[in-house]
């Protein structure tokens, strides 16, 4: 395909700025976002410590439930009855005496019976360190409020989608032919052009549907309204099970959680309820029911649900259950899928992790060889050290992207230590010390000298994080529920951070001076 010089030269300039205008941000939104791929497992082992109650058998659920009722009345207005307690839902019977909707997982009571039939309840808060991860990627690493922060991001997702469409008309005259050239003999600038190359290229529809659902969750009340003028009204007229029941001749007892499973089962055998979630406003209940199922395409990593009557039984809408929703719903979810990966079980999840943290990279490279050329042309133009503006992007790269990796590495290794798993403010006040102190450092020592001692740094953090967890284990005597995975990737990776810290010619190696 041939496209005028002119053109090109247009477009790789625009490519270029918009890259570099969003790459700081989008590193820490793919960094962390392929973090969040893993975000029940490690919530469960960030989580994991204190025993609670042990799960209650099916048929005394309804007994539970009155008890704690009897013993807590307020609970009555939010609980949730956990048909098949896991890892993330550990007890028969939960519900929340506070709650913060930007600070994640709320103070949770645990409910359950003792030995002897008595009620027994134990509160804690959940860590809420993978939810700040999670916040941290949405707002792309910025300390603002959710109002704010989703504003920044849909303006850095246009940026985002603005870099891919000029990079894409860039490559298209050499398509074939620079694609897949990686020109290892060749100096180390030709060879980081050509990986930025590939992996830009091979990676680019991921990369747009980041783009453009990320945009959408950035200006999605706008879009929500549309939604509900398009969809919910015709969504709501034709709900099969919808409950008819009038007012006044709706019964004012709430079935038992065994009666709604079996009702549950009759309108919709294909699926298992994995949990009942009720709620009350103005002393009306309502109930939503859960379930998980890893052959579906859900809205939400935790599975779908479907709002059913607590006094028939009646399936009221099914707008979020997966396979019984209209098709406008349908393609909703399937937005939602793409973007964070809640469908097709584990392979997808760690396929997600390995895109995003090669997304990462890629903004990385494309940071440091703008840094290269611009380098070059200041040179050639006679000026023997780098101008305010180079140096300037020079310490943001090296102090706010391995400051990124660092710091998420300390709040991991620092989780098995701290109270409950570590609360919302603790692990956002240390992620950003952490992130604040390498930019401190990239500042003193220059953005391309300070790289090695940066990466030696992060490097350390991320080894800690296995032994931060065998010593807290050993020293609550629970060696048997170590997370080996968990180990033994931060190992490996800790290593390779410090492999490539410490090898020969580290300026040439982490891209700081690509001009050779």
């Amino acid at each position: 395909m041939k496209i005028r010089g002119d053109i090109v030269r247009l477009y790789r300039n625009v490519h270029s700025w918009a890259g570099i205008t969003a790459g700081l941000f989008l590193f820490i939104a793919f960094y962390a976002g392929g973090m969040t791929m893993f975000e029940l497992p490690l919530g469960n082992w960030a989580s994991q410590t204190s025993m609670l109650p042990a799960p209650v058998p099916a048929e005394r659920l309804s007994e539970l439930v009155q008890k704690a009722q009897a013993s807590d009345p307020s609970m009555a207005a939010n609980y949730t009855v956990v048909l098949r307690p896991d890892a993330a839902s550990p007890s028969s019977l939960m519900w929340t005496t506070s709650s913060d909707r930007d600070h994640g997982p709320a103070r949770t009571v645990y409910a359950g019976f003792a030995p002897d039939g008595s009620l027994v309840t134990q509160t804690r808060t959940p860590s809420q360190a993978m939810y700040f991860l999670n916040i941290l990627h949405q707002r792309i690493g910025l300390p603002l409020n959710r109002e704010y922060g989703r504003l920044v991001m849909g303006i850095v997702a246009l940026l985002y989608a603005v870099a891919l469409v000029s990079g894409t008309i860039v490559l298209l005259p050499s398509l074939v032919r620079n694609l897949f050239a990686l020109r290892v003999n060749e100096n180390l600038r030709r060879v980081w052009l050509d990986f930025h190359t590939l992996l830009g290229g091979c990676s680019l529809p991921f990369h747009i549907v980041m783009a453009a659902s990320a945009a959408g969750f950035a200006f999605y009340q706008p879009i929500m309204a549309l939604e509900k003028t398009l969809f919910l009204p015709a969504a709501l007229s034709h709900q099969p099970g919808k409950d008819h029941v009038r007012t006044g001749q709706r019964p004012q007892t709430l079935l038992e959680p065994l009666e709604i499973v079996e009702a549950f089962h009759r309108q919709v055998p294909d699926l298992e309820p994995e949990a009942l979630v009720y709620s009350s406003r103005g002393g009306k209940f309502s109930l939503r029911v859960t379930v998980q199922n890893k052959a579906q395409i859900a809205r939400r990593p935790e599975g779908g649900y479907a709002d059913v009557s607590p006094y028939t039984g009646r399936l009221t809408t099914t707008d979020f259950l997966p396979d019984h929703q209209t098709s406008a719903f349908q393609a909703l979810t399937l937005i939602y899928a793409l973007h964070f990966g809640t469908y097709g079980g584990w392979l997808v999840r760690w396929v997600y992790a390995v895109l995003g943290f090669g997304g990462a990279f890629l903004f990385y490279s494309g940071n440091q060889l703008w840094l290269s050329s611009r380098r070059r042309r200041e040179r050639s133009e006679g000026l023997m050290a780098d101008s305010f503006g180079t140096r300037c992007l020079s310490v943001l790269t090296s102090g706010c992207m391995i400051g990124c990796v660092s710091g998420i590495s300390a709040v991991l290794a620092a989780v098995p230590f701290l109270p409950e798993g570590g609360h919302y403010q603790t692990v956002e006040a240390l992620f950003y010390a952490v992130l604040l102190g390498c930019l401190l450092v990239a500042v003193w020592l220059g953005g391309t000298r300070s790289i090695v001692p940066l990466l030696v740094f992060a490097g350390v953090i991320t080894f800690l994080i296995p032994i931060a967890d065998i010593a807290h284990h050993l020293m609550s005597g629970s060696v048997s529920r170590l997370d080996l995975g968990l180990d033994g990737v931060a190992l490996v990776y800790g290593s390779a951070l410090m492999i490539l810290a410490l090898r020969k010619r580290p300026r040439q190696i982490m891209g700081a001076d690509l001009t050779v």
